[in-house]
């Protein structure tokens, strides 16, 4: 028999430390810790505690007293277990009836031992029974075919639903072999064309193709490589990433007192169903076109000197007062299909390319250093600035400047022409071949960065000849270098030479200053042995006879203290002067003291004073490159000043007057 149930009350709980970690935790909660204890203290209050000394009395806080008040009384939770152990042993009780009702249907002899007698007596053994549902009845024997019958029918809805469950699964299986046959087939067709293709590092299951360009710069290289994603139908798609899938271009404008002129044409827009090389290829434009204009705009940033200016979407550039060029970066989807040819389209179309061109040169440097030694302890900064737009602002500037000297030297040789000076020019450009054995594309990129002077043979008189070359530079222009011809019997060497510490011209006007005076100077020594010839030869010319003056002219010849003409010894007054204006040197006192303000053309002005039957006699002459001024009489060049030194002050009709 158990031994009866003891309730005891639960002791109080001691305050003092009960295990060394709620001693150490006490200690670490007073002021100073461990640090502030006293070995000799500790030791006076173990000894105190032997002899039952206790100095440290402990305080029962009203807190604490409330908390002890409200403890449950100890009867009141004896009664709650005792009421709880009833509630257990009656439910146990019952457990063991039902389960000796049950077996007693089986083993009624062991089953009747732990029934209750008051069951007994209300319930008869062997009532219930776990057997009795397998029993069979009347009922269940008449629904065995039934059964048999329902079980055929599932089985054969089962392998009905299986055989469409494998239907399915083969569709399936076969739309995504064809899927994936389309798939690869794209991708191989790509890399055969010979684009790069490899599985993604973070997404091993996917392939990409690396379209961009290796030596390009940092952002632009990361950029360009896109995954190639399957489509529900197999087909890939192209997925672009950071970089858009906006296909983009630069487009350049070339514009004229502010009306365009030309434009560079713009691909038309890839059909959505185009191949995938076509669309891998779209995709290398658009992301060397944004490196280009991402390039442009850090060149325009140092380009302020060259009046490059960077506006909200355009960078633009004036090459001279009237032409502006413009670089912006557009989308293939917003050109205007129905936009009509412009002249300047081959201009601005050829700056377009030069621009690839630069660009492709830039990426070929960058390889090359690459493979470069660099000394250890070399500081490596951010690269520089390509030179983009600079080679092609010089190359327009220099064309502009070769035009505007080429048409100047015609306009300025006809004038000379038309007044019967036989003057011409000749034009060589030297071509910059650079090594004999550097490939062409070296060779392109030496003419673009560094384009070829230009080589003009002037003659103003048969005496006074001279070369011209100009020379294009990045950060002067184009200037100008003037050398003379034969110099030892150059009427120009001793008259009017160029620069003798400096023979550079800045710019055209310098250059078009230059030869207007130099016109003069080369006339009036082309004219003087004229003179001589003139008394020594019965006043026989240069060419052929001329009209025979009314009687002997004994007037001394001098040049013009400034070189520009023939005068008399005696007054200066009379004689012939020469003056030569352009739109370039209006108003400049240097090109023959000649009111030139209303020249627009090169002009070659004639003044002559001279006696005409016994009075004095002022006239003027003109040529253009259209020929001699309107209304104007006394033959060629050559007539009117020899007429003019045939009939100078000292005539015999001025000594009879």
């Amino acid at each position: 028999m158990d031994p009866p149930l003891n309730l005891r009350p639960r002791p109080p709980n001691s305050r003092g430390p009960q295990t060394i970690a709620d001693f150490i935790r006490r200690v670490n909660a007073e002021p100073g810790g461990f640090r502030a204890l006293n070995e000799e203290e500790v030791r006076r209050n173990v000894i105190a505690e032997r002899n039952g000394i206790h100095e440290d009395v402990e305080m029962v806080t009203d807190q604490e007293a409330d908390d002890d008040s409200k403890k449950p009384d100890i009867i009141a939770a004896r009664h709650n277990i005792v009421m709880n152990l009833g509630q257990a042993i009656q439910m146990s009780s019952n457990f063991l009836d039902f389960i000796s009702l049950l077996l007693s249907k089986e083993i009624p002899t062991q089953a009747a031992v732990s029934i209750s007698p008051w069951l007994r007596s209300q319930v008869p053994i062997g009532s219930i029974g776990a057997t009795q549902l397998d029993a069979p009845t009347p009922l269940t024997q008449s629904r065995v075919a039934d059964n048999k019958l329902i079980t055929i029918g599932k089985r054969l809805v089962a392998l009905n639903e299986a055989a469409d469950t494998a239907l399915a699964a083969a569709n399936r299986l076969r739309q995504e072999i064809n899927s994936e046959t389309k798939y690869w087939q794209e991708v191989l067709t790509v890399s055969q064309k010979g684009w790069s293709t490899a599985r993604l590092p973070q997404e091993p299951h996917d392939m990409a193709v690396k379209f961009g360009f290796s030596n390009a710069a940092p952002m632009f290289k990361n950029n360009s490589v896109a995954p190639l994603k399957r489509a529900e139908d197999g087909s890939v798609r192209l997925e672009y990433g950071r970089m858009g899938s906006r296909s983009e271009r630069l487009q350049v404008t070339l514009l004229h007192n502010g009306e365009v002129i030309g434009r560079s044409p713009l691909p038309r827009p890839l059909p959505d169903h185009a191949p995938l090389d076509d669309r891998v290829k779209e995709a290398r434009n658009t992301i060397f076109a944004q490196e280009l204009w991402h390039e442009i705009n850090r060149e325009g940033r140092t380009l302020h000197g060259h009046h490059v200016r960077l506006e909200q979407s355009a960078v633009t550039c004036a090459l001279d007062p009237n032409r502006t060029i413009s670089f912006e970066l557009v989308g293939l989807e917003d050109q205007d299909p129905s936009g009509a040819p412009l002249p300047g389209d081959l201009d601005a179309e050829t700056a377009s390319i030069t621009l690839h061109l630069l660009l492709s040169n830039a990426h070929r440097q960058n390889q090359l250093k690459r493979s470069e030694r660099t000394a250890p302890n070399a500081v490596r900064g951010p690269p520089p600035p390509y030179n983009l737009l600079l080679p092609v602002i010089t190359y327009y500037r220099h064309e502009k400047t070769l035009e505007d000297c080429t048409t100047f030297l015609a306009a300025f040789c006809a004038a000379l022409r038309s007044a019967g000076i036989q003057s011409s020019f000749s034009m060589t450009e030297s071509i910059n071949k650079g090594s004999p054995t550097a490939p062409p594309s070296e060779a392109l990129m030496n003419t673009l960065l560094h384009p070829s002077e230009v080589q003009f043979d002037l003659t103003i008189t048969p005496a006074s000849r001279l070369r011209i070359l100009a020379k294009p530079s990045p950060v002067f222009g184009t200037r100008f270098s003037i050398y003379l011809l034969h110099p030892q019997s150059n009427h120009l060497t001793s008259s009017f030479p160029p620069n003798q510490t400096d023979s550079v011209y800045e710019n055209i006007k310098e250059l078009v200053r230059y030869l207007s005076n130099a016109v003069p100077r080369a006339l009036t020594m082309y004219y003087y042995p004229l003179v001589q010839e003139m008394r020594n030869s019965g006043n026989k010319g240069n060419s052929g006879e001329i009209p025979s003056p009314p009687a002997t002219n004994t007037t001394t010849w001098i040049i013009h203290p400034d070189d520009l003409g023939l005068v008399d010894d005696d007054t200066e007054t009379f004689g012939v002067r020469f003056a030569f204006v352009s739109n370039h040197t209006r108003g400049d006192a240097g090109g023959g003291g000649v009111d030139d303000a209303a020249a627009t053309e090169p002009e070659l002005r004639i003044t002559g004073d001279f006696m005409e039957d016994g009075k004095r006699v002022h006239n003027e002459w003109k040529w253009t490159a259209l020929g001699a001024g309107a209304g104007q009489t006394g033959g060629s060049l050559d007539d009117i000043v020899k007429h003019i030194l045939a009939n100078g002050p000292s005539s015999s009709s001025v000594l009879s007057a």
